[in-house]
């Protein structure tokens, strides 16, 4: 409906109603932008949540391989400490094997040695031996003269006949068994047995001298037969 008026008030309301019209024009338009905008707002808060749960998802996931990687680690740092260990144990039993066979090629040298003394000595059976020839030669004489013999097994067993005169082919013996372990020799057996062994035994371990040993046992059997 046309303002009915001056010519001059219907230019003004033209211009009003124009302006107003402007106005509600830009409102409008400003009114969808915003809807717009706000409609962009929550996408990208639905991004940004989006983002959020894989970011949690991927902190979690680096949470997780710290800590297999700190595991790896220390059963790492445990295997190495075990190999240091496993390799000193090693070192330390091939030193323990090396003073072992020097320690038992020395027991067999003293034994092979005593043993050997055994064929010189004992006043009351020792031949005339400038004709023999050769340890082998005196040895058997030796063993032969006094029924003397060795038997290695579990331990050395010496073995003597010839001591009972009644009865010389009476067996008289002991074996003895050397430890390695506290380098200490042990009685295992004495066939007849007799007091005072283990007084000689504590000298013989004492002087670690086994050819005197040897002769004192002999002396003892000697001794029994006589009774």
């Amino acid at each position: 409906r046309k303002y009915k008026g001056t010519e001059e008030e219907g230019r003004r309301w033209e211009e009003v109603s124009r302006r107003v019209d402007s106005w509600a024009s830009a409102s409008i338009h400003s009114f969808e932008r915003c809807k717009s905008i706000a409609r962009d707002v929550a996408h990208s808060q639905e991004k940004i949540d989006e983002l959020e749960a894989r970011f949690r998802k991927l902190d979690e996931t680096y949470l997780h391989i710290k800590e297999l990687k700190e595991n790896k680690h220390e059963q790492w740092m445990a295997n190495a400490e075990s190999l240091s260990s496993i390799k000193s144990r090693t070192e330390n039993l091939k030193k323990m094997k090396h003073v072992l066979s020097e320690r038992k090629h020395e027991r067999e040298m003293i034994i092979s040695e005593q043993l050997t003394a055994l064929t010189k000595l004992d006043e009351s059976f020792k031949p005339d031996l400038r004709f023999k020839r050769g340890k082998q030669e005196a040895v058997a004489w030796y063993n032969r003269a006094l029924g003397f013999r060795v038997e290695c097994g579990h331990g050395i067993k010496f073995i003597f006949v010839n001591v009972d005169r009644v009865s010389p082919a009476r067996e008289f013996s002991f074996t003895i068994r050397h430890c390695r372990r506290n380098d200490c020799y042990t009685l295992l057996d004495c066939d007849p047995s007799f007091e005072g062994t283990k007084d000689l035994l504590d000298g013989l371990n004492r002087a670690n001298d086994l050819f005197k040993f040897v002769r004192a046992m002999r002396k003892k059997f000697l001794e029994l037969s006589l009774n």
